[in-house]
């Protein structure tokens, strides 16, 4: 009888360290990056910086990373996500161009801005430091 006991309790401590295994596991694959070396390769990339997150529920700072062609707007596939009511569901598309970024608004209800002033039909050149304003969101486009 003790026997029994004693191999049910060893069971029970193997499956709880396995779990606490795999828990500790999964929480340091999905943690951000601490290393010294993290923060400079972040650097060398281009990314949107939030400054005026509007109601999208982000801090201000938030960074996101740009590449290729991306669709920014509420829409949960867009490559970049801004839960912001005044921000459409495919607000804006961020494409990479010789000499910069090509920012081209896709009929927003409210339009795209570019340190102000209306992003026209045939889309603005960004080369970096420029404050875009989504509807009530404003980023700011960081080159590496």
């Amino acid at each position: 009888m003790n026997e029994l006991l004693a191999l049910r309790l060893a069971l029970i401590a193997i499956v709880f360290v396995f779990a606490l295994a795999v828990a500790v596991s999964l929480r340091g694959g999905l943690a951000a990056p601490r290393s010294a070396a993290a923060a400079p390769a972040r650097a060398r990339q281009w990314r949107l910086i939030v400054v005026s997150p509007g109601e999208t529920g982000m801090a201000a700072g938030v960074e996101f990373p740009v590449a290729g062609s991306m669709t920014i707007g509420r829409d949960p596939d867009s490559g970049i996500v801004l839960g912001d009511p005044s921000v459409s569901a495919r607000h804006a598309v961020l494409e990479r161009v010789q000499g910069g970024w090509r920012l081209t608004d896709t009929g927003s209800t409210n339009g795209t801005r570019v340190e102000g002033r209306p992003v026209g039909p045939g889309g603005a050149l960004l080369r970096g430091n420029e404050r875009i304003a989504l509807g009530a969101v404003v980023l700011r486009l960081a080159a590496p």
